[in-house]
């Protein structure tokens, strides 16, 4: 009787220590038969949009802030069309560097876009093209866009994007709101000979300093890192675009007639591809009209 006890108790003991019997209809198990969470969806840029950046935001961190704005509505950048990587570039750890085919290649892509877009080659207006390419966090998580943006300056001479309302669409077309023509050229005060501090637009038929001629696109080839070199290849390849403007000899008297400004892109759009350098005829005196055309009459041998 004790030993038939003793075994009960021990049996009553193990019954204690197991689970707690399961309500019915429920397994006990807490992850078996939920559906899974659906994986991360990368966000690719849909063009045409448009997206307004914080205060003192380049154009290139557009990609960090994807939701567009209306059009016609303010705003700074223009997302003109998104591309995709392939082949090796796809394939690398890393976005495209800057000077590799792959991103050069976007970059014709996107300029190809962009003069679509606006009517005309896009150097030849108040604008600024950008190839923007997905964050580090982006490309290692299989981003491979890149996006072609465009934005609209107010000067020439520094990059001051403007506040606008509309599309860039048409903008360069003949008469176009941003085609480079007449502009007022500001010089600081006590700076260097031909130090130029501002470039804007103005009127051709009021007084203003300088007018655009045209572009020049050196050769391709290394860029040239002396900066005299630079400047000595950009004034040579200006002369005959603003002689041709102006209607002028390219001779020996050319700088008794006219100064001239160039406005080359940087090292980075070099590497792009982009090898254009903006060339002004910059006459001694303020003038009220334009000079294309104008010949020896507008622009006569002087001496000052």
């Amino acid at each position: 009787m004790r030993r038939a006890l003793a075994v009960l108790s021990v049996l009553l003991l193990l019954s204690a220590c197991g689970p707690p019997p399961k309500p019915p209809g429920t397994d006990g198990d807490l992850v078996n038969g939920w559906a899974m969470l659906p994986a991360a969806a990368l966000v690719v840029p849909v063009a045409p949009a448009c997206f307004e950046l914080p205060a003192g935001a380049a154009a290139a961190e557009v990609t960090r802030w994807p939701d567009p704005v209306d059009c016609t509505g303010p705003h700074q950048v223009e997302l003109v069309s998104v591309g995709q990587f392939a082949g090796a570039d796809a394939d690398r750890g890393t976005p495209p560097a800057s000077g590799g085919a792959g991103l050069k290649a976007a970059h014709a892509k996107c300029s190809a876009d962009a003069n679509a877009l606006l009517g005309a080659d896009w150097r030849l207006g108040r604008l600024a093209l950008s190839v923007d390419l997905p964050t580090p966090s982006q490309w290692d998580a299989g981003a491979r866009w890149y996006r072609c943006d465009l934005q609209a300056l107010e000067d020439l001479d520094r990059f001051s994007p403007v506040t606008r309302s509309g599309s860039l669409r048409g903008a360069l077309r003949p008469g176009g709101e941003l085609l480079i023509g007449c502009v007022s050229v500001t010089q600081p005060a006590g700076g260097k000979a031909g130090e130029i501090d501002r470039i804007r637009p103005a009127r051709c038929d009021q007084p203003h300093e300088a007018e655009f001629a045209g572009l020049f696109e050196p050769p391709d080839g290394p860029y040239p890192p002396d900066p005299g070199t630079r400047r000595d290849l950009n004034l040579a390849g200006c002369r005959p675009v603003v002689a041709r403007f102006a209607g002028v000899p390219d001779d020996a008297n050319f700088r008794s007639r006219t100064g001239l400004i160039t406005m080359p892109f940087d090292k980075a759009a070099w590497e792009l591809g982009n090898r254009a350098v903006r060339c002004l005829v910059w006459p001694p005196k303020p003038v009220a009209t334009s000079l294309k055309g104008g010949g020896t009459k507008a622009l006569p041998i002087t001496t000052a």
